[in-house]
């Protein structure tokens, strides 16, 4: 099977990623897989077509904004075209609307054409526009979307018969972040072996309600002399953590890394006790929530939107109010050894059953197959 994975953006992001990493996956099950992608404007480390290539794949350059534009939708339906006719492709999967879009218009009037599917990160599946509803009934084959949630809301919200919408939870890079070689190195993050460490790994911005964890440390900090923040990530840094910091008096108790990578993320991850995230910002699947449980992390989460659905509260994690006295509660909870190691434990067994990519390769080509063989 000929399989083309289409991510209209050039930015190695929370949508490239998981794109990638199940092009891989299907790639090692046998797939013919072609990656396609937005031509390269930044930094070689930051864009999908140097990353997607490291990782092994045959990436193929298009215009393939983010978003819709007149000046490039003519030049890339073309090269499509082309592209589909000259590969034999038999599934275009898009994993962006912009891609979903472009991969439609450039299969109007083929026969055969190849089956059109489209990736959905979202708790509650596509958003209802009337351009999705036109595209979804008429011309998508296939859609695939993070959660059962989430299909339940799809099939009701379109009208869908239920072979042509599937779950298919995002998986992770498992060898990265479970790799066992990968230390803490606490040192080299500033941080003291007896630390007691929350941690964060986020986009530094007002979505991500940092407020809520600043304010959990404020609330714990004078009956725990060694608890420390560690936020991993860029952003605006002054506005939303130095200042707020300093006005709650517990700025000697944050730790800011910058942004961290490969298995510097990794050994981020590992150098944390207790892994903190509020709400989901830009990336409402909740990555960071899987490479923790990943790397054997304990994790304490908001109940909000699909958090409760990743994430089973005192099984493999914990759950709490978005607020600054429930994280507290939580927190201070998780600074039990035996508890935090059982979560840590059973949130790593979770990841390893849940989302590998190789369990989501072998799904998604099943379902490839399945619309192939009913025509739809």
């Amino acid at each position: 099977m000929r399989v083309a994975h289409l991510v209209s953006n050039f930015k190695w992001t929370e949508r490239s990623e998981p794109a990638a990493d199940l092009a891989v996956a299907q790639q090692a099950a046998g797939a013919e897989v072609f990656f396609l992608c937005g031509r390269n404007r930044l930094r070689p480390e930051d864009s999908i077509e140097v990353r997607a290539a490291r990782k092994g794949l045959d990436v193929h350059r298009l215009d393939f904004p983010k978003h819709f534009r007149l000046t490039t939708v003519s030049r890339d339906v073309r090269a499509l075209r082309r592209f589909v006719a000259e590969r034999r492709v038999d599934v275009l999967h898009s994993h962006l609307p912009n891609a979903h879009l472009l991969s439609v218009i450039a299969c109007r009037g083929r026969e055969p054409r190849p089956r059109i599917v489209r990736s959905s990160y979202g708790p509650d599946g596509p958003y209802p526009t009337f351009r999705f509803r036109r595209l979804c009934l008429s011309s998508t084959d296939g859609l695939l979307v993070a959660g059962e949630a989430a299909r339940a809301v799809v099939r009701e919200r379109f009208r869908l018969p239920p072979e042509r919408v599937a779950c298919l939870e995002p998986g992770i890079d498992l060898a990265r972040f479970s790799n066992p070689e990968v230390q803490a190195d606490r040192p080299g993050f500033g941080l003291a072996e007896d630390d007691f460490v929350v941690g964060m790994v986020t986009a530094i911005g007002p979505r991500r309600r940092l407020d809520i964890v600043l304010d959990a440390v404020r609330r714990l900090a004078p009956d725990h002399p060694r608890l420390r923040l560690m936020i991993v990530g860029r952003g605006k840094i002054e506005a939303m953590i130095e200042e707020p910091a300093r006005t709650m008096g517990i700025r000697d108790r944050i730790v800011l890394p910058g942004y961290c990578r490969d298995d510097r993320l990794v050994a981020a991850y590992r150098a944390m006790d207790v892994f903190a995230y509020p709400v989901p910002g830009t990336d409402p699947s909740a990555r960071a929530i899987r490479e923790a449980m990943a790397a054997g992390t304990a994790v304490l989460a908001g109940r909000t939107g699909f958090l409760p659905e990743l994430l089973e509260d005192g099984t493999c994690g914990r759950l709490c109010d978005v607020d600054g006295t429930a994280f507290a509660d939580g927190i201070r909870s998780l600074t039990d050894d035996t508890e935090r190691v059982r979560l840590a434990r059973a949130g790593s067994e979770a990841a390893r059953r849940r989302f590998d990519p190789r369990k989501q390769a072998e799904a998604s080509l099943r379902f490839y197959e399945a619309l192939r063989r009913t025509g739809t």
